[in-house]
């Protein structure tokens, strides 16, 4: 029988060892307390799959040293256990190994499992011996007296042994009738420990701030008690001061409420007023000299006019520069160009009867400069004939349009601004 045994298991080593792929099965140790019905050729699983099987058994000082192989393809993380499970009562065994590799560090071939995380099962000859153990140390006289005061305690309590377990059974009906509720109780609960314990420091210092308002609160009380009883007095001679004087303040605070709503009603009209307003005094700061008193009538403004246009000249440079448009950085590209505003000589020639328009199609002319003042027009969500009558109107004003002063000059104007006649 042991020569048929070992012929069976000879063959089955071939076999079992031509399941492994690639370079060979990696083989590992492990160190179990005993090793009952684990011999070569037991199958090694991971999650109940096979993925290898034992290769030598050996008794080492304290317990057994089990070999085995695994297919190479299967990890095994470092901190692996292993445990010997019966595949029935007294029957074959096999060792699992768990958990399942997942990620992380493995375990690397050729190491020992410790007994630290090895374990076997209870044999039957152990529980038999415990059982044997348990009987043979219970005393007949205690068992004895246990069940005659048992019977004596129940003896004429039936009845009332019978309601409590009828009790207890709807009790047991009403708790399985409402486990749902209890389940999401259980787990509204759990939120709220857990949401309590993230919030713990928070709620720390809240107990303490609110300590210390207290605290500051209580000592400070007779000052407190003093600023509420002077802010009663204080209240009580406000009183006194309003009942007193309800008449005048009556009247007052109507008129005044007139005013509030007249003003409302007029408000778009103060609005305009003070728009119109605005440019009237910008245009008549335009036309006078208040250095020397004067109006700039024919020529008496044209050195100052000169220099508004040599600043406006020097802006235009300047824009050049931003745009790197290197051609028009020089005064001579603009007096030629728009000599009606540039050209200070006294023989310049007058150019085009619109100096906004000869003024446009310089700019067209720089191909940077115009790309860069068209982005900021539609920045402005304007277009670039906009952009450059702006800054005219801002530097010399629009030579090419006054109609916008008509509003200014009429009779209208002045009676609805001033309430009267020009």
């Amino acid at each position: 029988m042991k020569r048929l045994v070992g012929l069976l298991l000879a063959a089955a080593l071939p076999l079992t060892g031509c399941s492994f792929a690639g370079h060979g099965p990696r083989v590992y140790h492990a160190d179990f307390v005993r090793a009952v019905q684990v011999f070569p050729a037991v199958k090694v699983r991971v999650l109940g799959v096979d993925v290898g099987r034992v290769t030598n058994v050996r008794v080492i000082p304290g317990g057994v040293d089990v070999t085995f192989q695994i297919d190479p393809s299967v990890k095994l993380p470092a901190g692996v256990q292993a445990a010997v499970v019966p595949m029935s009562l007294l029957g074959e065994r096999y060792i699992q190994l768990f958990p399942s590799y997942q990620g992380g560090p493995a375990l690397a071939e050729g190491s020992t499992i410790p007994e630290s995380r090895t374990a076997v099962p209870a044999e039957p000859d152990e529980l038999l011996r415990s059982l044997q153990d348990y009987l043979g140390a219970i005393d007949p006289k205690t068992v004895t007296t246990f069940v005659q005061n048992a019977a004596t305690i129940l003896q004429g309590t039936g009845e009332d042994l019978n309601q409590l377990i009828e009790h207890g059974a709807s009790v047991m009906q009403t708790l399985a009738s409402k486990r749902d509720d209890l389940a999401q109780l259980i787990v509204e609960l759990n939120k709220l420990t857990v949401a309590l314990s993230t919030r713990q420091a928070a709620i720390g210092r809240l107990i303490r701030n609110y300590d210390s308002v207290v605290g500051t609160l209580n000592g400070n009380r007779a000052s407190l008690e003093g600023t509420i009883t002077g802010l009663n007095q204080a209240a009580l001679q406000l009183a006194s001061l309003l009942i007193a004087h309800r008449a005048p303040l009556t009247t007052d605070i109507r008129a005044l409420t007139r005013t509030a709503q007249t003003l409302d009603r007029n408000a778009s009209a103060f609005a305009e007023t003070g728009h119109w307003a605005t440019r009237l005094f910008l245009a008549a700061s335009r036309a006078a000299d208040f250095n020397k008193d004067w109006l700039r009538l024919n020529n008496q403004g044209q050195e100052l006019g000169a220099l508004v246009l040599l600043r406006l000249e020097q802006r235009l440079m300047e824009l050049c520069q931003q745009s790197h448009a290197l051609k028009c950085t020089k005064p001579a590209f603009w007096a030629k160009r728009v000599p009606g505003l540039f050209c200070f000589d006294p023989g310049c020639p007058l150019g085009p009867p619109s100096k906004k328009g000869a003024l446009l199609r310089a700019i067209k002319g720089v191909p940077a400069l115009n790309t860069m003042l068209v982005s900021q027009a539609k920045n402005e969500g304007q277009t670039m004939e906009w952009l450059i009558g702006q800054l005219l109107d801002r530097t010399i004003g629009n030579p090419d349009a006054y109609a916008w002063l008509a509003p200014f000059l009429s009779p209208a104007f002045y009676a609805q601004a001033f309430g009267g006649s020009s």
